[in-house]
């Protein structure tokens, strides 16, 4: 079995704990997680909170219950909602990152809008919390310049991109954005695995990654069988929502 497996918490886990939680994010930690990931949006007062929408779409019910948009609530109005079906509040940045600071446990955070202000807010934070080494962002390939707008304030800071073309040249995208890692992601098929089986091409990319110091993580990851294909193809970064279960069948 592959050495160096790293387990990264979708949304903190979303299986174990109610998503983007400080719970959630601590739960990460307690199941032995290399790292968690969460989504950041802005209310009306330009705050950082930690909720997943769609990308730039406004309702919050679907995770909170509120049925007033997003842009409509400043800070204060956002405080006094829970998750739904739980008793964990909405959590704000500052606090993931005091969580982050607290236990050294890495974070990836996906910007949920493409506001002008959204990701100089986000690495001014970073900066003052001196975590460039402990938090990166993370965003799909279609939202590349979000991240060349990330490396072009604090070359530092760690960027993801998320990729769901498997006939991509996963390392000529990489490099036209300066990411230092590539996700392939896929949702219920993958994809990757099908078009692989035409190809026999994905060991070659993610060989070529590697060779260029690009980390390679694949996801999201729910069976036995996409642990075991994953690791294959020599990716050993899994993105999970149950940390423990997916820990179980990669054998760590």
């Amino acid at each position: 079995m592959e050495t160096g497996i790293k387990i990264l918490a979708h949304r903190g886990g979303l299986d174990r704990a109610p998503e983007n939680t400080i719970a959630s994010f601590r739960q990460a930690l307690e199941d032995g997680a290399d790292a968690f990931e969460c989504d950041v949006r802005l209310t009306k007062d330009q705050e950082p909170i930690i909720i997943h929408t769609g990308f730039n779409e406004d309702s919050i019910q679907e995770v909170t219950g509120c049925t007033s948009p997003l842009s409509e609530l400043n800070w204060v109005d956002v405080q006094r909602l829970k998750v739904l079906d739980s008793p964990e509040p909405v959590a704000h940045l500052d606090e993931v990152l005091f969580f982050v600071k607290e236990t050294e446990l890495p974070c990836f955070i996906e910007p949920k809008e493409d506001t002008k202000s959204l990701i100089p807010l986000l690495v001014e934070r970073i900066q003052q919390f001196d975590l460039i080494d402990k938090v990166g962002i993370l965003t799909f390939y279609s939202r590349k310049e979000l991240l060349v707008r990330v490396k072009q304030i604090e070359p530092e800071i760690q960027t993801s991109t998320i990729i769901i073309n498997p006939m991509a040249n996963l390392l000529k995208k990489a490099e036209a954005i300066d990411a230092n890692r590539v996700a392939i992601g896929w949702s219920k098929i993958n994809h990757f695995r099908l078009y692989n089986v035409i190809t026999h091409s994905l060991i070659r990319k993610v060989r070529h990654l590697k060779a260029k110091g690009i980390a390679v993580e694949g996801g999201f990851v729910k069976t036995r069988r996409d642990v075991e294909w994953l690791l294959r193809h020599e990716i050993g970064g899994l993105w999970v929502d149950d940390v423990p279960k997916i820990r179980g069948f990669a054998g760590v």
